[in-house]
């Protein structure tokens, strides 16, 4: 069966992949920006920055989140996935900020010199690169049910739409309308505020013990249905804590049966979840007799 350790593995080789990527990338887009001459690239190229520090934090939330239970952390360190998830989406903000001021300033500046050429390929080559590494993060994030993967591949997204904005306003500047370069910046800006917005919002939830998605909800349901012994599903808690499912559960059974019997159901109720949805972290099950519901 696959473990949560493994799940933690996988996303550490994704993050790993989008830091050595970003890496590239800003470098590329930072020196093109500089020595072409384009706000709007320099924009995208600090965007790329705020990418290198966003997945160094995705992975060091992997690295403290994967650590066993302690004394001091009995229910484990799950939560440090969801607190990454909230700084990146504090760094984006304050980046958003800054690209848009730096902007607004180039588009009020004197003699706006339009970009070159090299601008212009480097933006295109950032498009390419980012909408492939978007897909990829995306899906291992979607497998993992993983908060801060799927913000860092939004992020890539987010980028990939930075680069095209980019791309307009170099064009645009290098065939006489070179206003366009620096208001591609300001645009750039605000579509990384807003991806901050949302990822902050999605994260507060989440910490804040927020119901998770209804179809995991639902599998619980039908595997715990085809259990045995149980006669009916009296309430059902689920929350995420990083990668990590932790269940709280109320089932009715038979009122004649013994306290071995019902101990005997709780038991298979929790390996029929774990089988299904490996996942799960902790899970506690509260047993009913079927008469108090009657």
């Amino acid at each position: 069966m696959t473990t949560t350790r493994h799940y933690y593995h996988l996303g550490e080789r994704c993050a790993w992949i989008g830091m050595v990527t970003n890496f590239f990338l800003c470098f590329v887009k930072l020196f093109a920006g500089f020595w072409g001459n384009s706000n709007a690239l320099i924009a995208d190229g600090v965007d790329a920055l705020s990418d290198l520090v966003s997945t160094g934090i995705v992975l060091i939330g992997f690295k403290i989140a994967k650590k066993p239970p302690d004394e001091e952390h009995p229910y484990g360190h799950g939560r440090a996935e969801t607190i990454a998830t909230k700084t990146i989406a504090v760094i984006l903000i304050l980046f958003g900020l800054q690209i848009g001021y730096n902007s607004l300033k180039a588009l009020f500046a004197p003699n706006l010199a339009p970009p070159s050429f090299i601008a212009l390929i480097a933006a295109a080559f950032s498009i390419i690169i980012k909408e492939s590494l978007f897909k990829y993060t995306l899906r291992i994030g979607n497998e993992l049910s993983s908060s801060s993967l799927i913000a860092d591949a939004w992020h890539h997204k987010n980028d990939a739409y930075s680069s095209i904005a980019a791309l307009i306003g170099i064009l645009g500047a290098i065939i006489g309308f070179p206003c366009l370069d620096p208001l591609a910046g300001i645009f750039i800006s605000i579509l990384i505020i807003k991806v901050g917005g949302h990822m902050f919002h999605k994260a507060y939830d989440e910490l804040m013990n927020g119901v998770i998605k209804s179809e995991i909800i639902d599998k619980i349901r039908d595997v715990i249905k085809n259990v045995s012994g149980v006669k009916s599903i009296k309430e059902l808690k689920a929350h995420k804590m990083g990668l990590e499912i932790n269940i709280d559960l109320i089932i009715n059974v038979d009122g004649g049966v013994t306290v071995d019997k019902g101990h005997d159901i709780c038991n298979l109720v929790e390996e029929a979840i774990r089988k299904e949805i490996s996942s799960v972290r902790h899970i506690m099950i509260h047993v009913n007799p079927s008469e108090v519901n009657k």
